[in-house]
């Protein structure tokens, strides 16, 4: 299947290339079909994960799970068992005028994310961070390369007993200000759909939608 015939595809649908392009690895497309207004995309994942777009999207029966988009109708997702809602938002890179260091102290890291976002997956030595960026030994946040070559934005973390002073807005500035300095052009995160304030953060500072989801398990 043709990577470029996919985003023309999008492109007609109204669905941002920048996510196709972030989520998908062109090496580990499958296949892809459009029809009544929807998109079904089928990759490489554990065996296949399945994204559904629009109305009507088609589900695979070899996915092993997929991600819908939450303005499609219930009914035809209804025997699939719903795992979580998430957002994804996308931004180009800038500079913003603020201050703040790389971090290369990994037990750090680790010690912040332990005390105060023990369910995120990444940690300080994950092979995919670029560059870890910090802010007053109070927030960090990685700059990761995706398999796709795309780049996202992870572990954003302040320390709770700081939080609601703006930490959150500053460590995300700094993590684009540096994407910006590394000439990386785009970055893309993954946010849980009930993060509210995380979410506003996001917007505050210029992040755009991507796409808004459901995430379930094909059983």
């Amino acid at each position: 299947m043709n990577f470029e015939s996919l985003l023309e595809a999008a492109q007609s649908l109204d669905i941002p290339n920048k996510f196709l392009e972030v989520w998908i690895p062109r090496e580990k497309l499958v296949s892809w079909t459009l029809a009544n207004e929807s998109l079904s995309i089928t990759r490489i994942d554990d065996p296949f994960f399945g994204f559904g777009f629009g109305p009507n999207p088609e589900i695979d029966s070899k996915w092993s799970a997929c991600a819908i988009t939450r303005s499609t109708p219930r009914a035809i997702t209804e025997n699939l068992k719903l795992v979580g809602q998430w957002d994804a938002y996308g931004i180009e890179s800038k500079n913003f005028p603020i201050n703040y260091e790389l971090v290369s102290d990994f037990k750090f890291i680790n010690h912040l994310i332990e005390k105060n976002a023990p369910e995120l997956s990444i940690r300080a030595e994950d092979q995919e961070v670029v560059a870890w960026v910090g802010m007053e030994d109070i927030a960090v946040g990685a700059i990761c390369k995706w398999e796709s070559g795309g780049h996202v934005l992870s572990a954003i973390v302040v320390d709770e007993k700081k939080r609601g002073k703006g930490f959150g807005k500053k460590i995300t500035q700094a993590l684009i200000s540096e994407a910006f300095r590394r000439n990386i052009d785009y970055l893309a995160l993954g946010v849980m759909a009930k993060n509210e304030a995380a979410i506003a953060t996001y917007k505050s500072v210029g992040f755009e939608e991507l796409g808004k989801f459901n995430t379930f398990k094909i059983i």
